[in-house]
């Protein structure tokens, strides 16, 4: 027995023995254990994808309401859903913030409301916020009206709140008989121009000044669109003929006599046959909105093709002959600039503000001289301009109702009624100063519309604006002027 127990007792103290090193073992491996864990707790933040904040916000025209719509995002992986929105949307420039998350670093090419899709560029980096505005009405996303970026939020503000003079709905089709409307150009930036295929005079040189703009490669964001005149012979077909046999690669539209007058109502342009119509170049910006205009005749210099060449009567050789009215290709690029965000090119100024005597709408005569002795704000406009619509009654209000600066309205090319009339259906009841041959607008470098020039007590001039004014650029130069 006692052999017995103590046989046992030994065999017992030999498995002890053999049972030690697994216990070590088993130490050893709690202690690894611990380290990977806290390891992994330390490099889990690195490995998940970095994020930044969207701040997705929502304006409207006039007040809106959403019911419970999903938001989503195009990126590389496709669509992919951020959240829902729903509730109150407030009149512009007032905002609501309708979702604040982290989303993936990256770019993101659209947005999604609901069945709604717009192309945005979104760009959001790690540990920023990137604003998204969305412009809503009827409960649904507006064409064109997704900003992404502070500067471009602020635009679409402005734009939502009826500081720019958006390009009305329209539906035409090009010259392989695809649609051409609101929904072809959002999210682009637009060049047009008034033409038809059986005009020998301006219309050439507008063809000219595209085929240069398309040499210049052009931003994938920016589109150029010739638009007839004359619906009646500018048939798709007849448009794709045309576009061939010049070697356009551009689009070209037409649509029906009532479509077509639609579209050019905006731009005082009426349909006209033959070599009598209203030569017009306009540039709208990637939301819909007219930002600038141009008139007459433009410069193309040498470089013109010898089909277009040959196309054109003898009035238009005397027009390429003779330079245009100031105008061309140096120009409109730097327009497209000035429209592609909210932050204006910077401003030319320097030299001698040019003198000018003209008859104003009330009969009286003005001249130059007799407006210095104060800093001058002169704005050259004209009735067929949709961005100077908008201006106007800002620059009266901001300039006319303060003592410290005299404003000058120069009108560019119309009649004493129409300038009336367009003064007073704004409420302006300042007389405008009437330049019937565009010499004086010409001088001070007018040649798209609006500008103003920005002109020292002492006749020098501080700055010229290409393009609309916005309240905050205005509200600045007056405050350097007054200081001057």
């Amino acid at each position: 027995m006692w052999i017995a127990l103590r046989r046992g007792t030994a065999a017992g103290r030999s498995r002890e023995a053999k049972e030690l090193p697994s216990i070590r073992v088993l130490w050893a491996g709690a202690a690894l254990a611990a380290l990977l864990v806290a390891g992994l707790l330390i490099a889990l933040p690195r490995l998940q994808p970095p994020t930044g904040t969207l701040l997705v916000l929502a304006a409207a025209r006039s007040p809106e309401y959403l019911t419970p719509t999903t938001v989503a995002l195009h990126g590389s992986a496709g669509w992919t859903a951020i959240g829902s929105v729903s509730g109150s949307v407030p009149v512009a420039p007032e905002q609501r913030e309708l979702l604040a998350l982290p989303v993936a670093v990256g770019t993101y090419r659209g947005v999604r409301l609901g069945d709604d899709e717009q192309p945005v560029a979104i760009s959001v980096v790690a540990g920023q916020v990137e604003p998204l505005l969305l412009g809503i009405e009827a409960r649904h996303l507006i064409s064109g009206a997704a900003y992404a970026g502070n500067d471009q939020v602020n635009l679409g503000l402005g734009e939502l709140s009826g500081k720019f003079w958006p390009m009305p709905p329209f539906a035409l089709i090009d010259q392989a008989g695809s649609p051409f409307d609101n929904a072809t150009i959002a999210g682009k930036d637009v060049v047009i121009a008034a033409f038809h295929t059986t005009c020998h005079e301006t219309c050439p040189l507008y063809t000219a000044l595209f085929a240069q703009l398309e040499k210049r490669r052009l931003p994938a964001n920016v589109l150029l669109v010739e638009v007839t005149t004359d619906p009646a012979t500018d048939s798709a077909s007849a448009l794709a003929r045309y576009a061939k046999s010049i070697g356009a690669s551009w689009t070209f539209a037409t649509g029906t006599a009532d479509e077509l007058t639609a579209f050019w109502k905006p731009f005082g342009v009426a349909l006209a046959t033959g070599d009598s119509h209203v030569s017009t170049l306009a540039l709208l910006d990637r939301h819909g909105y007219i930002r600038l205009v141009y008139r007459g005749v433009p410069d193309v210099g040498h470089d013109i093709s010898p089909a277009l060449v040959a196309s054109m009567g003898a009035e238009g050789l005397r027009e390429l002959a003779s330079g245009g009215d100031g105008w061309g290709t140096t120009q409109v690029l730097q327009s497209l600039l000035t429209i592609s965000g909210p932050e204006a090119p910077p401003a030319v100024g320097g030299g001698v503000a040019p003198g000018f005597s003209l008859v104003g709408t009330d009969g009286r005569r003005v001249s130059l001289a007799g407006l210095l002795g104060k800093p001058l704000v002169i704005n050259f406009w004209a009735a067929y301009c949709a961005p100077c619509r908008v201006e106007m009654p800002m620059l009266q209000s901001r300039v006319g109702a303060q003592s410290t600066a005299e404003l000058a309205l120069i009108n560019e090319g119309d009649t004493a009624q129409v300038a009336r009339n367009f003064l007073g259906s704004l409420g302006v009841h300042q007389p405008a100063l009437l330049d019937s041959d565009l010499s004086v607008g010409r001088s001070y470098g007018a040649i798209g519309l609006p500008i103003t020039v920005f002109v020292r007590a002492d006749g020098s001039i501080d700055m010229r604006q290409i393009g609309q004014l916005d309240e905050r650029t205005l509200e600045a130069e007056l405050s350097k002027l007054s200081g001057q």
